[in-house]
């Protein structure tokens, strides 16, 4: 078994949480397996606690109070996650909800006054009088565990407990469990400052990346405009499918234990339709899509620790950009279910992956991948039937297409699995480690300075930290954006082996949209230049 625990911190990081472990019952649910068990009551039929649950739930017997080993039959399932906010508003809510069943008050830790979207308030006061608790939390959580793999936190960066506290939490991780993989998922307020209402987040955000950089092992950035332009997409055509909503995580909690299993894969009705739910959703979908292979079955099954190994050559440069295609309505079923041709399916897939529109973060002008030196890049397909000789097709190809330095032409790392999301019978995800990363950061430190020139506000951290952590925190980020920037120049020893090769003004993706791939089948050749 190879088990991960979630850190959800901060309103946004505890509302994400919900649609994960919504969307994560669901998932299980749809997969369930039954079968023949008998106890002092006779016998029955019951759902079988697998090991691909094993990930994310322990069951418990709620009469011995032990755990009950994979094989069994699910008697109680508990989240393997931590629960943490300085404002009990968005906690009372889980604990209350659907999902209630899901954890014990043993599991949350919060205050009530919240770090008044202040960094520094998150970090050393709340990080310093939580510390100890937090630890005891976590080792709660960790002890069960036959093979703890990763540590998932879910925050965002602009306000002050999921970047502040968040990122002490992050650095208490490392220091006490330094052998365990260390990922965060972090949602950035929007690169132009359009509809973010937290005048300071700019520090927040520097002042956390500042952090992240030092004590993650990896971290999939969110741009938060670019979640709300997904989401109203999304929300204008059928919606995502099942598991955003908390209403639906209850029909989906039941299901799993073999109650409702007709219901585990519909939207119930006071589902998440749009707003903040679905991009809640959204990033759900990323989370149990970069696990997919490691909890269920498939030609190539992928653990995280290979995600850290292959996408992160050098330890800081640890910013994976994440894609996710197809992104709301697809036609691929309909395709798939009229004998569409697998190998057309599979390069349509990577088509959309790899194509601005299906980033998470928001993209400067004229900025795709095409045109931004590739350090590492991780493909996870899902899907039953996709061949791999197909997967490996479209990987070769982006291979001789995306500028990557010549130390690491093969450096992609591949998933395949056979259980499809719940949103699309065949869908892709991609994690790159790009200089596009710098679309994200460039403007960021631009309002930064607008704030830093003035020393608007710097009065507010310094009641909890010395004024010297802004100028080491933007003087990290800007070292960090040279370094994406001088990636594709850098050799393997260190030194520079004569920069990217010359490249063309288009990729070009063939798709013959009659059923063959390639000019010659026949078929409508479609060009898409990125």
């Amino acid at each position: 078994m190879r088990e991960i625990v979630t850190i959800q911190v901060g309103q946004c990081g505890n509302q994400i949480g919900r649609s994960f472990w919504s969307r994560a019952l669901h998932e299980h649910a749809a997969n369930s397996t039954y079968a023949e068990f008998t106890d002092d009551g006779g016998d029955r039929t019951g759902a079988v606690f697998s090991e691909s649950m094993s990930t994310f739930f322990r069951n418990v017997d709620m009469t011995t109070k032990g755990e009950m080993a994979p094989g069994s039959e699910i008697r109680d399932l508990k989240a393997r996650a931590c629960l943490i906010d300085m404002e009990d508003g968005v906690l009372s809510e889980t604990m209350r909800g659907p999902l209630k069943d899901l954890f014990t008050s043993a599991q949350v830790m919060s205050d009530v006054s919240g770090a008044g979207n202040n960094w520094a308030h998150g970090f050393y006061e709340y990080g310093g009088q939580y510390g100890d608790q937090f630890l005891e939390l976590v080792r709660s959580q960790a002890e069960p565990c036959d093979s703890l793999q990763s540590f998932f936190l879910m925050h965002s960066l602009g306000g002050g407990t999921g970047s502040g506290l968040g990122t002490k939490l992050l650095e208490l991780l490392k220091d006490n469990y330094d052998g365990i993989y260390r990922f965060a998922t972090s949602v950035l307020p929007s690169s132009s400052g359009e509809g973010d209402d937290v005048i300071t987040s700019p520090y927040n955000s520097v002042l956390a990346l500042n952090q992240l950089t030092e004590h993650a092992d990896a971290v999939l950035p969110i741009d938060n405009a670019r979640l709300s332009q997904l989401s109203t997409r999304i929300s204008k055509g059928a919606g995502s499918g099942g598991g955003g909503g908390d209403h639906a995580a209850g029909n989906a909690s039941a299901a799993v234990k073999g109650k409702k299993k007709k219901s585990a894969r519909k939207r119930s009705e006071g589902g998440a339709g749009g707003g903040f739910d679905e991009m809640n959703n959204v990033v759900a979908r990323l989370l149990t899509d970069l696990t997919a292979s490691m909890r269920f079955a498939g030609d190539l099954n992928t653990d995280l620790n290979e995600i850290t190994t292959n996408l992160v050559p050098f330890p800081r440069m640890h910013y994976l950009c994440p894609s996710l295609a197809p992104m709301g309505p697809t036609t691929h079923h309909a395709h798939r279910s009229n004998g569409m041709n697998s190998s057309v399916l599979v390069k349509s897939l990577f088509r959309d992956c790899f194509s601005p529109e299906s980033s998470l973060i928001s993209l400067g002008e004229g900025c795709n991948i095409r045109n931004s030196s590739v350090l590492a890049c991780g493909v996870f397909v899902r899907g039953k039937g996709i061949p791999i000789s197909d997967v490996n097709s479209n990987v070769a190809r982006l291979q001789s297409e995306l500028r990557m330095p010549r130390w690491n032409r093969e450096g992609f790392k591949i998933g395949l699995c056979d259980v499809n999301g719940l949103d699309h019978q065949s869908s892709i995800m991609s994690l790159c480690n790009s200089e596009i990363i710098n679309s994200v950061f460039e403007p960021l430190t631009e309002r930064f300075y607008k704030l830093y020139r003035r020393k608007a506000n710097v009065h507010h951290y310094t009641q909890f930290c010395d004024g010297g952590i802004f100028d080491e925190a933007i003087g990290n980020l800007e070292d960090l954006i040279e370094e994406y920037k001088g990636a594709g120049m850098r050799g393997s020893g260190g030194g520079v082996e004569g920069g990217l090769p010359p490249r063309g003004d288009e990729l070009i993706w063939d798709v013959n949209e009659s059923g063959g791939a390639g000019a010659g089948a026949g078929g409508k050749r479609r060009e898409v230049a990125f």
